[in-house]
């Protein structure tokens, strides 16, 4: 049995979440791009960029398995999801599901956060739907470089 583990990340965890966002974007995002989209991806996804929002105050959520990073979820303002990703071999055993509530959870108590949003890859977009997020009818984001479906989540309380 792996041993999952999550922390926040550090700014010294830049260089190895590069890593990680690199290959599942150019495995799974990058050739669904145009050629626009491609250089927006990969300047997004260095290390430089990575370490300025660290040292911003974006919160970057890690799952580690055995020991090797498996996971990263990453948030701004507390609201706007710009990062879930989960390395191919990881995929399909339940850890994006538990980044997203570990971050959901995280901006709720720290922010009170009542909407989240996000950009999904049109090939994540079933995941995202899995997760609870729904298409956003009015997104409220100018278009980029990147082809993206914006989506929503709205916190439910359990009574």
């Amino acid at each position: 049995m792996s041993e999952l583990r999550m922390r926040l990340a550090r700014v010294e965890d830049a260089a190895a979440i590069t890593v990680l966002a690199r290959r599942v974007v150019r495995r799974w995002i990058m050739p669904h791009q145009p050629r626009a989209g491609v250089l927006a991806l990969e300047e997004a996804f260095s290390v430089p960029v990575i370490r300025a929002r660290l040292l911003a105050g974006q919160r970057f959520h890690l799952a580690y398995v055995d020991g090797v990073l498996a996971g990263v979820a990453a948030v701004r303002d507390d609201c706007h999801v710009f990062q879930l990703f989960v390395g191919t071999r990881y995929q399909g055993q339940g850890i994006g599901r538990r980044l997203w509530a570990r971050l959901r959870r995280d901006c709720v108590r720290r922010a009170g956060t009542r909407v989240f949003t996000l950009n999904a890859a049109l090939g994540a977009v079933p995941v995202y739907l899995r997760l609870g997020f729904v298409r956003d009818p009015r997104p409220r984001r100018r278009a980029g470089p990147v082809v993206s479906m914006p989506m929503l989540y709205r916190v439910v309380e359990r009574s």
